[in-house]
């Protein structure tokens, strides 16, 4: 038999094992701290990739508007409310142009199209919402940027491709409304053959030698003609640099001097921005331009080149991008024979514009 348990006995083994609880709780109180809290497996599991259900309206047959996901549309491009248009017998250019009520030039502009080719049928093209030019955005490239490139308001873009402030992806094509092609090639100047005069008596034409059997020319590459030099290292903005790649900037555009003088100690090569035909090749004081050439680019683009040595071009010649036309000098308007460089202006429809928009 067991002897009986004191009362003080008890009272020091109910506070021994309430220490010890209490102890055990605050333990388990600072490790559940410690530790992140438990979270069921099935939380854990990642998401579902849902596929692609990016929308953009098509139109097919020109009259049913349907939506195609672009993981099934691989191959087409999709716009702000753009549309696609399926070419049928009898479409042509215009017609398109009157159904959707937009230019023609916007047409051919967006699908790269010959004015002088026919549609064919189930040929796709590509329906702008609004009068313009597609803008592919190159790495660097700001809204505001590319709208002053096109001299149009930033504003009238995000709205046409709904854009939410200026964010914008290298990449992105946006549809630029009001806007141009920012180069054309310009229409050559081909002398045409004199009328022949009424009183004139009409004279038995030769017979047609006969037709040679044709051989394809060999492809001529830049720097290969004969007499024609080009500049080795071409730069690839929406304009060539007008001189080589050691040749630095010595004054930018700003209020009073709508240009940029650029340099190469000691004078060097002058090459064009662009395939043009030269407008304009003047010796002399030019208003103080000196030697000065002017090339017409096409959609209302020029570039001018100003206070050159010697001018390699003549007014009317045709000259390709990177061409040589000109040396380096410092004629007209300049401080001395330190002055020797180049002032290259841009020009959009008659309005000088910032070269460096153009040429980076």
């Amino acid at each position: 038999m067991m002897p009986p348990v004191h009362p003080s006995q008890n009272a020091a083994i109910i506070r021994w094992l309430s220490t010890r609880v209490r102890n055990f709780c605050i333990i388990v109180l600072l490790i559940g701290s410690l530790l992140p809290p438990y979270v069921p497996k099935a939380a854990l599991a990642p998401p579902e990739v849902q596929a692609g259900s990016h929308q953009f309206l098509l139109v097919e047959d020109g009259f049913l508007m349907k939506s195609s996901s672009l993981t099934q549309q691989g191959s087409r491009r999709a716009y702000a409310e753009g549309s696609y248009h399926t070419v049928k017998d009898g479409d042509s250019i215009g017609k398109l142009a009157r159904k959707y009520d937009i230019h023609e030039n916007t047409i051919i502009w967006a699908n790269k199209l010959n004015r002088d080719a026919p549609l064919q049928p189930g040929q796709e093209v590509l329906i702008l919402p609004v009068d313009g030019v597609l803008h592919t955005v190159a790495r660097g490239q700001t809204l505001s940027w590319i709208a002053d490139l096109y001299d149009v308001v930033p504003n009238e873009i995000r709205e046409t491709n709904k854009i939410d402030g200026s964010f914008i992806l290298a990449g992105q094509e946006l549809i630029i409304p009001g806007g141009s092609p920012l180069i054309d090639k310009p229409k050559q100047q081909i002398a045409a053959a004199p009328a022949p005069d009424p009183g004139d008596e009409p004279v038995a034409a030769d017979p047609p030698p006969p037709t040679p059997t044709p051989v394809a020319p060999p492809p001529v590459q830049l720097g290969s003609q004969p007499g024609v030099e080009y500049t080795p290292e071409p730069t690839y903005g929406v304009l060539q640099k007008p001189c080589s790649r050691i040749c630095f900037i010595t004054q930018y555009y700003h209020a009073g001097h709508f240009a940029l003088d650029m340099q190469e100690r000691g004078g060097g090569p002058i090459y064009a921005s662009e395939a043009g035909t030269v407008t304009r090749a003047d010796y002399g004081w030019n208003g103080g331009y000196g030697n000065v050439l002017q090339i017409d680019h096409g959609n209302g683009l020029e570039t001018l080149y100003a206070h050159n040595k010697k001018l390699l071009v003549k007014e009317g010649d045709y000259v390709q991008r990177g061409q040589k036309i000109a040396d380096m000098g410092n004629s007209g308007l300049v401080y001395g024979a330190t002055g020797i460089h180049v002032h290259y202006e841009v020009r959009v429809r008659g309005v000088k514009k910032n070269p460096l928009l153009y040429i980076q």
